[in-house]
C-alpha cells in the first residue's frame, strides 16, 4: 500500500528517510523527495496554506469571511513554497495512506492538518490518515513512532485551527481600525495591534511609566572598611539608608579605628540541582550568559533539533520521563572530551535520577541532549548545545552546600552588620560549570567579642534606582507568568512589537508611539490590551485541546468581541486618531532621522527627490542647503553605526544582494573602506565564494 510521509521541513524528510531504510532520492516539481519501498517521504517548509478575505472590499471592518489558500497565493515572499505544495500534490496522487510527520505541537499538527485535507484531499480523521509522534530524530525515536502510528489528534487540529482564526480576526480588523483612525487625523501610515501584542504592549508600557515617572531620592549610607587575619570585610551601618545627610555624617566621625563583634550567626543550607530546561527557562539561561536573545535560541534549539542532537525544543516540559535511557545517553555523551570526566562521574552511581521540575507538557519531555556526536558546531550552537549539555548532566549532581555567616558589629555605641556566602561542597555546579555562578564573599574567622581593625570609614552618597526595565528574555517569562501567548511564540510576539516602531532598545524602551497607542486604547477600546481577555481565549484553546470545549463556540466568542470593539473605534475614530496624531509625526521623525547636520543644528533626513530618487538633506530647509547622495536603488535606515552613532543605511540594488553604509561621510568606516579600495590593484581580483553556516561568538566551552 502506497504511503506518504509529509514532513515539517525537508531536513527531516532526509532522516526519517535514512531512519525507514536505504532511500533513492528523489526530485519532483524541482524539489527532493525520498523513496524507501512503497514510503513516500516528502517536506513541507512550514506552514503552505494560510487565512485570507474572501471577497476582498478594501480595508473595511469588521471582516469574518476567509479561508485557507496556498501561501504562495498570499504573498510573494512565500512564492517558494509553491514547488514543495506541488509535490505533495502529486504524490498524494499515487498514494493510499497519508501519514502526518510534522512536528508534534499545535503549528505542526495544523500544518499538517491542511496539507492532508487540501492538498492530499483526504479527510484527516479517515483511517487513510495518521500520525507520527516523536521527541527526537535519532534513528531509534523515528522507528518507534513509525511502528506506533496513531489517529490524527483532532483536539491539538482543532486548538491550532481556532488560534489561527482568532489572530486573523484581531490582526486584521484590529489593525484597520487603527490605521483607519490615524487616516481621520490625516496620517497616513499602517498601524497594527493583535490579541497578544496588545497585553503584551501594555505590560512593557506601564513600568516604562514607572520609569519616566520615577523621581530619584539621595541617600546617604555609612561603611566600616574592615581587616581581620589578613582578611578584608566591609560593615554597613544597620540602618543602611540615611535621608538626613548630617546624621550619617555625625555617626562617621563618630567611629573609631576598632570594632567589637558582637553576633555571629553561621548557617549552612543546601541548593537543590536545577530541574531540566523548558523553552522559556532556556531562553532566559541564553540570555543571562551568553546574551543570545530569546528568537535566536529557539532558531539554534530547532537547528539542533533537526540535527538530532536535542529533543524537542518548543515544550513546557521540566521533567524527563523514566521511559528516557538517560544512562545511555550520558554514555554518549561521554565520547565528547569536553564531557568526559564529568559523564564518567555520574555513570559510577547506580541510580540516576533527574531533578524534574514541577511543570508539565503532553506532548515532549523537557529539552536535552540525545547523545548523538556532533559534527563541528560553530558560534552560538556551541553556546546553546553546551548550555543543554551541562544543564541535563547538572540534574543528575549531588545537593551543592553552601554557608551563611553574618555578624554584628559595634563602633563607638553604632551598630553595623557584615555577610559573606560561601560554596562548601559544590555538587551540581560542577556538572553546570560556568553557569554555575554565585556570588562568593568569604568573612575571615569571626567569634563574640573579636576586635577587628578598621581601616577606612566611608560614607557613601547614592539615588534610589528606577524600576528595571525589560530584556527580552524577562519579557517572555512575564509573559509565560501571565499566561499570554505559547512558548513557541511569545519572542515572536516581541520581534513584531520592535518591527512596529512601538519598542527601542536591548533593555527594552517603549517609544512614544508605543505609550500612546496603550493610552488610546486604553481610553477607548480597553479589552484590545486586556490581560485578562487575552489569557480566557488561551484557556478556551487549551479546553478545545482536551475535548472540553469546540473551535465554533471559541471562534464565535472571538467574533462576537472583535464586533464589539469594532462599534467601540467606529463611534470613535477621529478622537483615536487625533490622540494618535502627534506621536506618529514624531515616531516617523525618528525612524527617518539620520543623524546631526554637519553644518547647521537641524536633522539628517532621507527626502525624496523630484526625479524619484532619494538623498540626504537637512529637516532645516530651506534654510540649510546641505545634501549627500545616495543610491538609486530602495534605501532603508536600518540601524547605528557603532562607530560614529549615524545611522546604517541599506540600498537594496534589483537583482544583487543588499548593502550597509553609514550616512556620516566622514565616518572611518566609509573612510577606511575607500583606502582600502585604493589600495586595490586595478587589475580584478575575484575571492571565492563563502556560505554563512551560523551565527559567529566569541569560542569559549568547545565541544570537541
Amino acid at each position: 500500500m502506497p504511503t506518504l510521509i509529509v514532513t515539517e521541513k525537508p531536513n527531516v524528510a532526509e532522516r526519517i528517510a535514512k531512519s525507514l531504510g536505504d532511500p533513492v532520492k528523489k526530485t519532483g516539481s524541482g524539489v527532493a523527495y525520498y523513496q524507501v519501498g512503497d514510503v513516500y517521504i516528502a517536506p513541507a517548509v512550514g506552514h503552505l496554506y494560510g487565512l485570507k478575505e474572501r471577497n476582498f472590499k478594501g480595508w473595511v471592518y469588521p471582516v469574518f469571511d476567509i479561508e485557507w489558500v496556498p501561501s504562495h497565493t498570499l504573498n510573494p515572499s512565500s512564492k517558494f513554497t509553491e514547488k514543495y505544495l506541488s509535490s505533495i500534490e502529486s504524490l498524494a496522487k499515487k498514494c493510499d495512506t497519508v501519514i502526518n510527520a510534522c512536528d508534534y505541537d499545535i503549528e505542526g499538527e495544523v500544518i499538517g492538518f491542511n496539507v492532508i485535507k487540501h492538498a492530499c484531499h483526504k479527510d484527516p480523521y479517515s483511517s487513510h490518515v495518521k500520525r507520527m509522534k516523536y521527541s527526537t530524530l535519532t534513528r531509534e525515536s523515528i522507528l518507534a513512532a513509525f511502528g506506533k502510528l496513531e489517529k490524527i489528534d483532532k483536539g491539538m487540529a482543532e486548538a491550532g485551527i481556532t488560534r489561527h482564526i482568532l489572530d486573523w480576526y484581531w490582526g486584521i480588523n484590529l489593525s484597520r481600525a487603527l490605521s483607519n483612525s490615524a487616516r481621520k487625523a490625516r496620517k497616513y501610515v499602517t498601524l497594527s495591534i493583535g490579541r497578544v501584542q496588545g497585553p503584551t504592549l501594555k505590560i512593557l508600557a506601564t513600568r516604562e511609566k514607572l520609569i519616566k515617572a520615577f523621581n530619584p531620592e539621595t541617600y546617604w549610607q555609612v561603611e566600616l572598611h574592615c581587616i581581620k587575619d589578613k582578611i578584608g570585610f566591609i560593615a554597613l551601618h544597620i540602618e543602611e539608608k540615611f535621608s538626613d545627610p548630617e546624621r550619617a555624617k555625625k555617626i562617621k566621625e563618630n567611629c573609631g579605628p576598632k570594632a567589637t563583634v558582637t553576633k555571629v550567626n553561621t548557617r549552612k543550607h543546601k541548593q537543590t540541582p536545577p530541574c531540566p530546561f523548558d523553552l522559556t527557562t532556556l531562553q532566559t539561561e541564553a540570555y543571562r550568559h551568553h546574551k543570545i536573545d530569546p528568537r535566536t535560541t529557539l532558531k539554534i534549539s530547532q537547528d539542533l533539533y533537526t540535527s538530532a542532537l536535542i529533543s524537542y525544543p518548543r515544550t513546557s516540559s521540566q521533567q524527563i520521563p523514566p521511559d528516557i535511557d538517560c544512562r545511555k545517553i550520558i554514555s554518549d555523551l561521554r565520547k565528547l572530551s569536553a564531557y568526559e570526566k564529568l559523564c564518567e562521574t555520574l555513570l559510577k552511581n547506580k541510580a540516576l535520577k533527574p531533578a524534574n521540575g514541577k511543570k508539565k507538557d503532553p506532548a515532549h519531555p523537557a529539552i536535552h541532549p540525545t547523545g548523538e556526536k556532533p559534527g563541528k558546531l560553530d558560534g552560538y550552537h556551541e553556546k546553546i548545545y553546551d548550555l543543554i549539555v551541562r544543564r541535563f548532566l547538572a540534574t543528575f549532581g549531588d545537593d551543592a552546600q553552601r554557608q551563611t555567616i553574618t555578624a554584628d558589629l559595634d563602633n563607638n555605641g553604632e551598630d553595623f552588620k557584615t555577610k559573606g556566602t560561601t560554596t562548601l561542597e559544590p555538587g551540581w555546579h560542577v556538572y553546570y560549570g560556568p553557569y554555575a555562578k554565585f556570588e562568593e564573599i568569604e568573612l575571615p574567622n569571626l567569634a563574640k567579642g573579636d576586635i577587628v581593625d578598621v581601616k577606612d570609614i566611608k560614607l557613601l552618597e547614592k539615588e534610589t534606582q528606577p524600576p528595571k526595565r525589560y530584556t527580552p528574555a524577562s519579557i517572555i517569562r512575564e509573559m509565560e507568568k501571565k499566561d499570554i501567548g505559547t512558548k513557541a511564540t511569545r519572542s515572536q510576539i516581541v520581534d513584531i512589537l520592535f518591527r512596529r516602531g512601538y519598542l527601542d532598545g536591548r533593555t527594552i524602551e517603549v517609544t512614544d508611539l508605543g505609550i500612546n497607542v496603550v493610552d488610546t486604547l486604553d481610553k477607548y477600546c480597553p479589552e484590545v490590551i486586556s490581560e485578562s481577555l487575552t489569557r480566557n481565549f488561551e484557556q478556551e484553546m487549551e479546553k478545545i485541546t482536551a475535548g472540553k470545549a469546540t473551535m465554533d463556540d471559541v471562534v464565535g466568542q472571538g467574533r462576537q468581541m472583535i464586533e464589539k470593539i469594532s462599534k467601540e473605534f467606529k463611534l470613535n475614530e477621529e478622537k483615536i486618531g487625533a490622540s494618535l496624531g502627534d506621536s506618529i509625526v514624531k515616531s516617523q521623525r525618528q525612524a527617518n532621522s539620520l543623524g546631526p547636520c554637519k553644518t547647521c543644528k537641524g536633522t539628517l533626513v532621507i527626502r525624496k527627490s523630484r526625479f524619484g530618487g532619494h538623498f540626504i538633506g537637512c529637516d532645516a530647509y530651506p534654510k540649510c542647503t546641505f545634501t549627500l547622495p545616495l543610491p538609486k536603488s530602495p534605501v532603508k535606515k536600518t540601524g547605528t553605526c557603532k562607530k560614529c552613532g549615524y545611522a546604517i543605511i541599506t540600498a537594496k540594488p534589483k537583482g544583487k544582494r543588499p548593502w550597509r553604509f553609514c550616512a556620516n561621510p566622514d565616518c572611518e568606516t566609509r573612510i577606511d573602506k575607500k583606502k582600502r579600495e585604493a589600495a586595490v590593484p586595478v587589475k580584478e581580483v575575484k575571492a571565492p565564494a563563502a556560505s554563512v553556516k551560523s551565527v559567529k561568538a566569541p569560542a569559549d566551552n568547545k565541544v570537541k
